[in-house]
């Protein structure tokens, strides 16, 4: 396969349609930091944002086609492994952590649909607020929910990795770069890449809180996550520069969308 190809159109698409969802969410979430009003945002917010503006049905209906093109480019990472990462059992676990990510995207997409037909649509800290006070209801539950904050956590520090040592940059395509355009992109990515660090870091000590308390709105999503960081000391210049990175990794997808180095050295499909 080339990078013609209809998936790797698909893949491009879904990159950019993330990109663009994310840079978003850092946009109205900087608007906060600097005392521009609104609240700190999810993607749900951004998906309302959208179809507020001018052609808004049309901009939203293409983020909706964009986001399932990526929940589709996810599955076909964890099915066919186009990167050829190899077979090893951090790879599988990574690739099993692909097929999940699709599964997600696809329910972000139902969101953005919902919102377009003029729906009520839950946010994500009501949804997760639901989830884990069904959670919290089961025997062992908030040990369930203590499970999940460490996973959480192991994901946040995993993210502050990938960012010092630009494990991401696996996915660069060398041939299509040069050494200057590598640079840019690898910052670009460790500086989005760590700002997702501080997010799931955050999400754990939510979920904790929720263990502990066994109560269910201790817990919430990436708007919630947020609004936390801002309560802290020097909030405020924390959630700015975590919201200037989550634009800077909205750009960064952008970038990598074109310069992904499997839409260029393709993989056989039959494998």
């Amino acid at each position: 396969m080339n990078k013609q190809t209809p998936i790797f159109v698909i893949a491009r698409i879904g990159y950019i349609a993330k990109g663009l969802v994310y840079f978003m969410v850092g946009l109205l979430t900087m608007q906060t930091a600097i005392g521009m009003g609104g609240e700190t945002s999810d993607a749900t917010d951004a998906f309302r944002e959208f179809i507020n503006q001018p052609f808004g049905s049309v901009l939203l209906i293409g983020i909706i086609a964009g986001l399932i093109a990526h929940a589709i480019w996810r599955m076909v990472q964890a099915i066919k492994d186009p990167e050829n990462r190899g077979s090893s059992g951090k790879v599988k676990f990574m690739r099993a952590i692909d097929f999940i990510v699709g599964c997600i995207y696809i329910s972000m997409s139902y969101a953005a649909w919902q919102i377009l037909q003029g729906l009520n649509t839950p946010d994500g800290d009501e949804t997760t607020e639901v989830w884990v006070e069904r959670i919290l209801e089961l025997p062992f539950g908030s040990w369930l929910i203590m499970i999940a904050a460490g996973l959480l956590l192991i994901g946040g520090l995993y993210q502050f990795y990938s960012s010092w040592y630009a494990t991401f940059e696996s996915s660069f395509s060398e041939k299509s770069m040069n050494e200057k355009e590598m640079g840019i992109l690898r910052w670009l990515g460790r500086i989005g890449v760590a700002a997702w660090g501080l997010v799931y870091c955050m999400m754990a000590f939510l979920f904790y809180r929720a263990s502990v308390t066994f109560d269910a709105e201790e817990a919430g999503g990436l708007s919630e996550a947020l609004s936390s960081l801002r309560d802290q000391p020097y909030g405020i210049w924390v959630l700015g520069i975590t919201a200037g990175g989550l634009m800077v990794y909205g750009i960064y997808l952008f970038v990598l969308s074109y310069y992904h180095k499997v839409f260029d050295e393709g993989f056989d499909a039959s494998s």
